[in-house]
């Protein structure tokens, strides 16, 4: 029977319409049209998701590579004691947090620490102590003697100064007694010079005898001798006085005119007091620096043996315990292994993919890590390095080892992944998770 095309069909329909006052009656021939149109419509979604799925399977299969294995690995840190002791206080356990605090994560306690360096300087600065207090009291006695020094040579001034004082007025006296000298000898001069023009008239004229004009003459020459005696006197005299004078003015400053100063002088004992107190504080303050100077070295190294008595051992990173090897009680060495951290800001995957997929994938090459043992949970990360020749390459061999047939040639692939501030809770930051890894070859 031939088969009626699907228009006649429908135009077949429309006039074998019924009336309206009449319930419609379907036959077979309109059931099995409906049918075949409902199936038609059936193929051709199944056909469309068929394209769509085959579409979406191609994109993914030609724009990323996913491996065969991946196993999500980070760095150990190991901390170890700074020095020797028995360990007393230890705040951690495996599988517990560990934040970088003030707080240290172990105390070792260390009772027999050297303290032989310390020892030998605090002998030392005992010894020099006794050498400060004896400068000290030798620049004492010498402060002494200059107190005693300075007082005999204010009351040596003060005499020097009353003495010259009282020879000033002695010398103005013999001064003033000189002119008066001179003053009576002068008048003896004009007497003489009177009786002698007189005595030389009345002999010219004949009243007296020429003999009293000779003498009259000898005694005017005697007293003109006088005068220039009695003048002489005077002018030494004053000549006297004023050296006195400035005999006086220079005991007034402390100084000398007549003589040299001995060793015995008050003022030459001064300053020699004065040169040895000025070499003795010296010598003190040298003393000081350097006992100063020892102190800072003593104090320096008992903070060194109270921190080797007692030692702090410090989180070095944040991360998780992952094993502990030391015990409380324990004595360990200096670089004995206290725990184990786990360093989760440094993570990467080792991963394992065919070696013809090495053509898409090259470092720097982003990828997606889905652990499995963790629902949900995406991580990122960047290709580093890639290690070909797994199990049948020792580099620098002279021989390689025959690849067996059908044997896998797979590449390891590292990818260092991305800061990732989830970090799990009791999971030590998902190392050790296998994972399934999309490298995506296409941006």
């Amino acid at each position: 029977m031939k088969e009626v095309p699907l228009a006649s069909r429908l135009k077949l329909l429309k006039r074998t319409k019924p009336p309206r006052t009449q319930k419609p009656v379907f036959s077979t021939q309109q059931l099995k049209l409906r049918r075949s149109l409902l199936a038609n419509l059936l193929v051709l979604a199944a056909g469309c998701g068929i394209l769509a799925f085959t579409s979406v399977f191609l994109y993914r299969h030609l724009t990323t590579v996913r491996s065969r294995d991946a196993v999500i690995n980070g760095v150990i840190v190991n901390v170890r004691a700074p020095e020797e002791g028995t360990l007393e206080e230890l705040k951690a356990r495996v599988g517990e947090l560990i934040e970088p605090t003030d707080a240290p994560l172990a105390l070792i306690e260390n009772d027999y620490v050297s303290q032989g360096n310390a020892r030998e300087v605090e002998k030392w600065l005992e010894r020099r102590r006794g050498e400060l207090e004896a400068a000290q009291a030798k620049l004492a006695q010498l402060q002494g003697l200059l107190a005693s020094a300075q007082r005999d040579e204010r009351n040596q001034q003060v005499l020097e100064v009353e003495q010259t004082e009282r020879q000033v007025a002695a010398a103005q006296a013999e001064f003033a007694a000189a002119q008066a000298n001179l003053a009576d000898a002068k008048a003896r001069y004009r007497l003489a010079q009177t009786n002698y023009r007189r005595f030389r008239q009345l002999a010219q004229q004949g009243a007296v005898p020429q003999i009293q004009a000779d003498a009259a003459l000898t005694e005017l020459q005697q007293s003109q001798a006088q005068v220039a005696a009695r003048q002489r006197e005077v002018e030494a005299a004053a000549r006297t006085v004023e050296a006195l004078k400035a005999e006086a003015r220079a005991a007034e400053l402390g100084l000398t005119l007549r003589r040299t100063r001995s060793s015995d002088d008050p003022r030459l004992r001064l300053q020699e007091l004065e040169i040895q107190i000025g070499e003795q504080q010296a010598i003190v303050k040298g003393i000081q620096r350097e006992i100063a100077a020892q102190e800072r070295q003593v104090a320096q190294a008992r903070r060194e043996v109270a921190q080797r008595r007692v030692v702090k051992v410090p989180a070095p990173i944040a991360g998780y315990v992952w094993r502990v090897d030391a015990r409380l009680g324990m004595f360990l060495g200096k670089g004995d292994r206290i725990l184990q951290l786990l360093d989760c800001q440094r993570r990467w995957v080792d991963v394992f993919v065919d070696e013809q997929s090495l053509r898409l994938i090259h470092p720097g090459t982003r990828a997606k890590i889905e652990p499995y043992g963790k629902k949900g949970k995406i991580l990122w990360g960047t290709v580093s390095n890639i290690r070909s020749g797994l199990g049948r390459l020792n580099p620098g061999d002279d021989q390689v080892l025959p690849i067996p047939e059908n044997y896998p040639r797979q590449s390891q692939v590292r990818v260092e992944l991305d800061s990732d501030p989830d970090w799990g809770e009791g999971n030590f930051c998902y190392v050790g998770y296998t994972a399934r890894v999309t490298f995506q070859i296409f941006p």
